[in-house]
């Protein structure tokens, strides 16, 4: 019998992967390593995110993550956004593991004719798919748990190359500058499909004093970023983000030609962890007598980072 990776094995054999697709993707990540290098600190991806609007995409991801050791934990909600959260994590005293956010596009607090725009999309992206041999290695993971080396490639390249992305046709423009009226962020959503719109640096790996510190050197680098750190000094988190580059997306149009929308959909984004506390104010501490660092998010937090990637509609 072949031996098996085990969840946390595959976790960071999914991480690599992921984070080598969206460095492709986003230059001002590979920038923001390349100073992080500089400083002679070490990367250290905090979490990941991302966005859907389809039901049937968050349910298969939340299911292949279990793979990865990361379970679904608590709950996060965002009605000036149409967004509806929930954190998925290594669950332990050790706040440094890797998480993802995963965010649902709240179709019932749209309009019911953009919100049926939307549900059609989801439908041509689920028609373009097949996800027959991946739920085939989901249910060997469950029933091993772990995967042998070729079977965990072939499950992270299928996670993070099909899954996460827009397998079928461009969103129609009306589609999106429907959605963008209601949310900037559903319709960056849409625009990208359910791929990580953005990854985390922690802050004290970086080798930065702290996360003041590694604004003002992103600043001083010629990095654009949200006009505030949120979280307030000594708080459980402060994090910051870059703004989202402007990128062109295939839609179309309505003559059912191709053409190209301007949206925002990925950024990189700068955290710092601190000691948790519990409901009355008291400091926590891990099991080993060191101070148990929070690891979950701060819904006031993320309203903020959400705006460094927010699609408006199109002029024409």
């Amino acid at each position: 019998m072949l031996p098996l990776l085990n969840p946390r094995a595959l976790r960071e054999l999914f991480v690599l992967y992921a984070t080598a697709k969206f460095a492709r993707n986003v230059p001002d990540f590979v920038r923001l390593q390349a100073l992080v290098a500089e400083r002679g600190g070490r990367f250290l991806n905090d979490h990941g995110a991302i966005r859907t609007a389809d039901p049937a995409v968050r349910a298969l991801f939340v299911r292949a993550a279990r793979v990865l050791g990361l379970r679904r934990e608590l709950d996060y909600r965002f009605p000036a956004k149409k967004l509806v959260s929930f954190d998925l994590q290594a669950i332990g005293d050790d706040a440094h593991q890797f998480k993802i956010f995963v965010s649902q596009v709240d179709l019932d607090a749209f309009p019911p004719d953009v919100a049926q725009r939307v549900r059609e999309d989801c439908a041509a992206q689920a028609a373009a798919v097949d996800h027959a041999p991946f739920l085939a290695l989901i249910d060997k993971a469950e029933a091993a748990g772990g995967l042998c080396e070729a079977d965990a490639g072939a499950f992270v390249a299928h996670f993070v190359d099909v899954l996460m992305s827009r397998p079928g046709p461009p969103m129609q423009r009306a589609t999106l500058d429907a959605v963008a009226a209601v949310s900037g962020e559903a319709a960056s959503a849409l625009a990208l499909g359910p791929d990580f719109n953005h990854v985390t640096i922690d802050v004290p790996s970086a080798g930065f004093g702290g996360i003041d510190a590694m604004a003002e050197a992103m600043l001083a680098a010629g990095f654009t970023l949200l006009p505030a750190i949120q979280g307030a000094p000594n708080s459980p988190l402060r994090q910051t983000a870059t703004m989202a580059a402007t990128m062109a997306t295939p839609v179309i149009e309505a003559d059912g030609s191709i053409g190209t929308a301007a949206t925002e959909r990925q950024f990189v984004e700068i955290i710092e962890r601190a000691q948790a506390h519990d409901a009355d104010g008291a400091p926590l501490w891990a099991q080993d007598g060191s101070p148990l660092i929070f690891r979950n998010f701060l819904a006031a937090n993320a309203e903020k980072i959400f705006d460094a990637a927010s699609t408006k509609a199109s002029s024409c």
